[in-house]
């Protein structure tokens, strides 16, 4: 009688794998009461991940909550940074490396930030996290494609609804003209009573509309399209974002056209860009000898205060290479000592500098892995979407490029999240549509071994069930 040795079972962990790619025995085959909780627990993540409770202090516990959420989030984000393959995962690191490791240290230096004051400025960059922890949750989740796009549009449609039920219910006094005041509900002489509405889920439905109107040939979605600028234009009167939505919406029209009629619209829209900026040139005094005094009150106050801003962040400045080198980092409202209190001013903006607000807190080496981040993601996005027919999946790709259209006037680092979101959404997206479709399981075979009478033959006898 031999010996015969017992081993224990090794069970061997990937150090990788694929965002969004499951195994046959796991997210793809979810059914029932698990597929239905994972929806419901990407619905109900999604907001928070897309930043839309980020700056709406007026209401404490969502705006609290959205605060924590880099933090109540970093288990995933570490996962997705271990264990998924996820392309530019070391350009999203080192940008989180230095705008959280070494900003900080710019700011107790340049602007004498206590150390817990120079963390505290830390919680805007945070949210590129995202682009790790959504790709994590996705993965673990494994919604169906489909669903992800029904959860999505669903938001837009719903942030339209909104606005509009807001701005028709709210009464006069709940508008505030402050904006450290009211985020939500603002008022002011130039554009009076508006809604400042987030618009992350909105915008995608607006560029999938787009879209879709395009590659289904289907009018109702031009009409879409027109409906949802109307309270655009009366109720959100964000001009920039409108600007640049506008654009967008343009852009990728045209990019789903066949090539002959592209091109044709290309030329008819470059034409038309001309003219744009020979007006908009125009309007600025560029032509005129007009009174700068007087084009300021024309184009608004906004212009105003960011003329403002300007003057005195190139001033602060100077002409330190250091500064303008790796930036002076920022302060909070809760610092011992703020911005305003350095300048002495108010009326200073940082987020409504676009990249010139970027260079002020980050310098030009932030300014270079931040635009270097965004171009990165609109071309691996646009990338995936070669050849796609899904709307959805081109208008994550539209949103990349909306968010670089208004960042000539929107700080890139006032709502982050927004990139890392879309990005996260692209990828598990892409890697879903690519994966191979689960085998069907092999039949077994029963099989029973017998003897023919008669004769020494065995016989099988077997059945396919």
């Amino acid at each position: 009688m031999t010996e015969t040795s017992h081993r224990q079972p090794r069970i061997v962990m990937p150090l990788r794998r694929s965002a969004g790619a499951v195994s046959s025995r796991e997210g793809a085959t979810i059914e029932g009461g698990a597929a239905l909780l994972a929806k419901v627990v990407l619905a109900g993540t999604l907001p928070l991940f897309a930043q839309i409770f980020y700056y709406l202090n007026e209401y404490p516990p969502p705006y609290l909550l959205s605060k924590a959420w880099p933090f109540l989030t970093l288990p995933l984000a570490f996962y997705g940074i271990a264990r998924l393959k996820l392309p530019l995962r070391f350009l999203y690191l080192a940008v989180l490396a230095y705008v959280i490791g070494f900003t900080p240290l710019m700011s107790i230096i340049q602007l004498g930030n206590d150390f817990i004051g120079a963390l505290s400025t830390t919680i805007k960059a945070w949210p590129f996290s995202y682009y790790f922890s959504l790709s994590a949750l996705l993965a673990l989740l494994s919604v169906p494609a489909h669903s992800v796009r029904k959860i999505c549009l669903g938001y837009g449609a719903a942030t339209f609804i909104l606005m509009i039920l807001i701005f028709l219910a709210a009464p006069a006094s709940w508008y505030g003209e402050n904006p450290e005041d009211s985020k939500l509900l603002l008022y002011d002489l130039e554009r009076g009573y508006r809604v400042y509405m987030p618009m992350f889920f909105g915008m995608i439905l607006l560029f999938w509309m787009g879209r879709s109107f395009v590659l289904k040939r289907n009018p109702v979605f031009l009409l879409g399209v027109l409906l949802a600028f109307v309270p655009l234009f009366l109720i959100y009167k964000q001009r920039t974002a409108i600007g640049a939505a506008a654009l967008v919406v343009a852009y990728g029209m045209t990019m789903s056209l066949a090539p002959r009629v592209r091109r044709l619209v290309l030329g008819a829209g470059l034409v038309a860009l001309a003219a744009g900026a020979i007006a908009i040139a125009a309007k600025s005094g560029l032509f005129s000898t007009v009174p700068k005094a007087v084009l300021a009150d024309g184009l608004g106050d906004s212009l105003t205060v960011r003329s403002n801003s300007l003057r005195l962040a190139f001033g602060f400045l100077g002409d330190d290479p250091m500064r303008w080198l790796f930036g002076v980092g920022a302060t909070t409202r809760f610092s011992s000592t703020t911005i305003n209190d350095i300048f002495g001013n108010g009326q200073f903006y940082i987020s409504d500098l676009g990249w010139i607000g970027v260079l002020f807190e980050y310098g030009a080496t932030g300014v270079l892995l931040l635009a270097s981040l965004h171009i990165w993601c609109f071309v691996m996005v646009f990338r995936f979407t070669d050849r796609s027919g899904d709307p959805f999946f081109l208008a994550l790709s539209d949103y990349i490029l909306f968010i670089i259209a208004s960042s000539s006037v929107y700080s890139v680092m006032f709502t982050p999240g927004e990139l890392a979101v879309t990005t996260a959404l692209a990828v598990y997206l892409h890697r879903r549509r690519n994966e191979p479709a689960p085998r069907r399981p092999v039949p077994k075979a029963r099989v029973r071994l017998g003897k023919r009478p008669g004769s020494g033959a065995v016989v099988v006898h077997g059945r396919v069930g």
